[in-house]
């Protein structure tokens, strides 16, 4: 705890650092119920597909008292709209997930076969698959199997930025009402908060950035979340570079992005790496041919904690910059 609230104060004050976006996506395993990252305070529409997978000759702990099922697709689709209000913008963020599966089983297996690398157990899994359950000592947290559309947990934040494009900083704080569904794994089914800020600033052609933020659980011993989580606290950051081409032809207004991201684990499931932090890598593209929009991709890095791979496009309304 000490740590992440060291993280977010660092950011927030080591430079006198409104432009930096959010880190996206987010959704790291399990932890899609919890806050999602502060935002910028910007109107926003974005798309996501996320493959996640959890081998199932790993589903199973050690002493047996913990069984989960993750394979699966999730098609998300986040709306962001913003106020201003005070000092800062109140942004309201609404998440609607279709989860399903088998559309990407065989190019992962392709990918990794392409890379001389394992599967990690995708061969053991039947193709089209679709489920996330999890329960422990006959506890049941989520069962949820086949396709299905639900609403996830709503996010309202409000943050304050600093500074200017060039260098500024960010702070905010966020509050995650329990709109989703808790057994159908689109939500954490209690009210979550969470704090934290952003700094940023550019030298010439690059620019440098973070974020850290520290995570509370609203989730109490009446919630089956307790039955899995070792605390109702974490913490989580991203740090990365991006550029700005500015030369002739193709590469001027071509931006490029590469971000890492780090989560503390709250869990204590008892299964093979689902409880080591999780790290994830982050790459963006963006083009001044086309300055509302931005697309790129993350991948976990070395835990089931994290989904293994995730597409997405998001498209900024408001006027050009």
């Amino acid at each position: 705890m000490k740590s992440a609230v060291a993280l977010v104060l660092g950011l927030a004050f080591a430079l006198p650092l409104a432009a930096q976006e959010t880190p996206r996506p987010n959704r790291v395993g399990w932890l899609e119920i919890f806050p999602e990252p502060l935002p910028d305070g910007e109107d926003r529409a974005a798309f996501e597909l996320t493959s996640q997978f959890l081998r199932p000759d790993r589903a199973v702990s050690a002493d047996g008292r913990t069984r989960a099922a993750l394979d699966a697709e999730d098609w998300l689709l986040t709306f962001d709209k913003a106020w201003d209000l005070g000092s800062g913008r109140l942004n309201a963020r609404l998440r609607v997930q279709e989860r399903w599966g088998g559309l990407l089983d065989q190019f992962l297996v392709n990918y990794h076969t392409l890379l001389g690398t394992d599967s990690g157990g995708r061969e053991l899994s039947p193709k089209w698959r679709s489920v996330m359950s999890l329960e422990r000592d006959g506890r049941v947290v989520v069962d949820a199997e086949g396709p299905e559309t639900q609403l996830m947990d709503l996010d309202l934040a409000w943050v304050r930025p600093f500074g200017t494009a060039e260098a500024g900083a960010r702070l905010g704080v966020d509050v995650q009402a329990p709109t989703g569904s808790r057994r159908g794994g689109s939500g954490s089914g209690s009210w979550d908060e969470s704090a934290g800020g952003a700094a940023w600033r550019r030298f010439g052609g690059f620019t440098l950035r973070a974020q850290g933020e520290f995570i509370h659980l609203g989730v109490d011993g009446s919630n089956p979340w307790s039955a899995v989580l070792a605390r109702d606290h974490f913490g989580r950051g991203w740090a990365g570079a991006a550029w700005q081409g500015e030369g002739p032809g193709f590469w001027r207004g071509l931006g490029l992005s590469l971000d890492f991201g780090y989560t503390e684990n709250p869990f204590r499931t008892g299964l093979p790496r689902m409880d080591d932090p999780g790290w994830q890598v982050h790459a963006g593209l963006s083009h001044r041919a086309l300055p509302r929009w931005r697309f790129g991709f993350s991948e976990e890095a070395g835990t089931y904690f994290a989904p293994d791979l995730t597409l997405f496009a998001a498209y900024r309304f408001g006027p050009d910059r």
